[in-house]
């Protein structure tokens, strides 16, 4: 059981560059991944993307890779005067737009990690993305692992919230049948008292009054329900979109409470039944971040 928010880093060092990946996470319906990495190894996204899918399954999924040149290696790296001709002129800018009255200086211009173009060509390109792509599962490792512990919270939760639903179910299962037999009881008392002095078949009368009495039972919803519960149970222990069976089956109990609510008349009851439509929405919730 995993959440979908998480958070995962790490950094390795290849030859004479340091690879630094970031990922996080926020909750989404489906997967969607999103990259942030410095143009060189742009070519290599496809295959990133890949590594990522494989480790998760839901969620918005950013992840962000930086490469900076350490050491005293060949590679060398160059100024992209492009790039820092348009950073000077937009830091101008802002501050005539703000009447700023220190100068620009080059350690302000520094702050731009893409003022530098990573000359990688002396390195081997399949060694370089290995090295990579192993950085990248590395940070995935910690990032499940910090999912899997706020999975688990959730989990507890989430199964406490259960058992609460569970044992007012039984609260009401002890109290619908004599809610059946009130309403029985009551309805027996009106008609006599309307049909009083009146010639009346008797069994006809009893017959269609447990006809309407009938229409009050809730025994039916609270056998589905039950139901609903042990499958929620059941499926807690599986790991394949745990979220969407979830949410899927919160409905489903959601749609039984609904049902009890408009047929019973008992108060004590109605209730009870509102407690389990709370705890039904408070597990939905917690549901929604589970991937």
């Amino acid at each position: 059981m995993r959440s979908m928010t998480g958070y995962g880093k790490s950094q390795n060092t290849f030859n004479f560059f340091e690879v630094t990946i970031e990922i996080k996470s926020v909750n989404n319906r489906y997967i969607d991944i999103m990259f942030k990495l410095p143009s060189i190894i742009s070519h290599f996204e496809p295959q990133l993307r890949e590594t990522v899918k494989e480790n998760a399954v839901r969620g918005k999924i950013s992840v962000f890779i930086d490469i900076k040149e350490v050491g005293s290696g060949n590679n060398g790296s160059t100024v992209n005067e492009k790039r820092l001709m348009h950073y000077f002129n937009t830091l101008n800018e802002i501050k005539t737009k703000l009447k700023l009255q220190d100068p620009i200086e080059l350690r302000h211009l520094l702050q731009f990690q893409e003022l530098f173009d990573v000359d990688i060509s002396n390195i081997d390109e399949k060694e370089f993305f290995a090295a990579i792509n192993n950085t990248l599962l590395e940070a995935l490792k910690a990032f499940n692992e910090m999912r899997s512990r706020e999975g688990t919270n959730l989990g507890i939760d989430i199964k406490n919230r259960l058992l609460q639903i569970r044992d007012i179910s039984s609260k009401i299962d002890q109290k619908a049948p004599e809610n059946v037999k009130t309403e029985y009881e009551k309805l027996v008392s009106r008609i006599n008292e309307i049909l009083t002095g009146q010639k009346v078949d008797q069994d006809r009368m009893l017959q269609e009054i447990a006809i309407i009495s009938d229409k009050v039972d809730i025994t039916e919803e609270l056998t589905r329900l039950k139901s609903h519960i042990q499958q929620f149970e059941h499926t807690l222990k599986d790991d394949s979109e745990l979220g969407k069976k979830l949410t899927f089956i919160l409905q489903e109990m959601h749609r039984e409470a609904n049902t009890m609510s408009s047929k019973t008349t008992d108060v004590e009851i109605s209730h009870q039944v509102i407690k389990i439509k709370e705890e039904i929405e408070k597990i939905r919730e917690q549901a929604q971040n589970l991937e």
